[in-house]
């Protein structure tokens, strides 16, 4: 299995963006793993308001969206061959392809997931670049 818990524990103020109180984990297709820590925020899925009836924030590709922000906001680790933990880095389009990866291992249907890949892959630049702008946050492991 892909994500390593179906849950995950978080907390909101105001119940849109959310801090982990857990990790999530996730090994990629090409047995990368990695994990976004204790203390990486998310929105879900970054949709429009608008929108939210077709695609809301917190679908079936949940897990994958958290995965993705912590990506775009350089929160995301990678897990070394010992077996440690290091942040990584990775360019857009290795976060964008992350994100559809991760939604299809999620069982998210072809439409979806083809939609919200290409919003990202578009229309993701404006967070893309304000995301990495910000200061690294510290993150408890």
């Amino acid at each position: 299995m892909p994500f390593q818990s179906q849950d995950l524990a978080v907390r909101t103020s105001d119940g849109h963006n959310f801090t982990l109180l857990e990790p999530l984990v996730y090994q990629a297709n090409d047995g990368r793993v990695f994990r976004a820590a204790i203390g990486a925020t998310t929105d879900g899925a970054s949709t429009p308001s608008i929108g939210w009836n077709l695609l809301p924030p917190f679908g079936q590709y949940w897990r994958a969206a958290v995965i993705h922000d912590s990506a775009y906001r350089v929160t995301l680790e990678q897990q070394r061959m010992d077996g440690t933990w290091v942040r990584v880095a990775l360019p857009k389009d290795q976060a964008d392809a992350l994100l559809l990866e991760a939604m299809e291992s999620l069982g998210v249907d072809f439409e979806t997931r083809e939609t919200i890949y290409e919003a990202v892959t578009k229309l993701g630049d404006s967070a893309w670049l304000g995301d990495a702008a910000q200061p690294i946050p510290k993150l408890d492991s």
